[in-house]
């Protein structure tokens, strides 16, 4: 399985390299705000408390911080205390 270079954990899409370059340019295309809004949470206990390792990249084009690296490790909820799935759930 290969990884691509800048996987985004909070990404709904498959971690497939075509799908990433596919997403960003989508995301040039896309209006600002998301037709349906979601929220991260953990697939063990459905809490919203999780923390990633990450580094972010300010983009001068966007004007904010964006994803560049999650190092390949799993989200860590802080309600479980433990590494956990992400699964996302519809906000109302």
């Amino acid at each position: 399985m290969t990884h691509p270079l800048l996987f985004n954990p909070f990404s709904s899409k498959p971690d497939h390299a075509q799908d990433i370059r596919q997403e960003r340019t989508q995301e040039t295309l896309r209006p600002a705000a998301w037709s349906t809004r979601s929220t991260p949470v953990c697939g063990r206990c459905r809490s919203d408390d999780l923390v990633l390792q990450a580094t972010a990249q300010w983009s001068n084009e966007k004007q904010e911080w964006e994803l560049a690296n999650t190092f390949a490790q799993p989200a860590h909820c802080n309600t479980c205390d433990m590494a956990c799935e992400i699964v996302w759930l519809p906000l109302n």
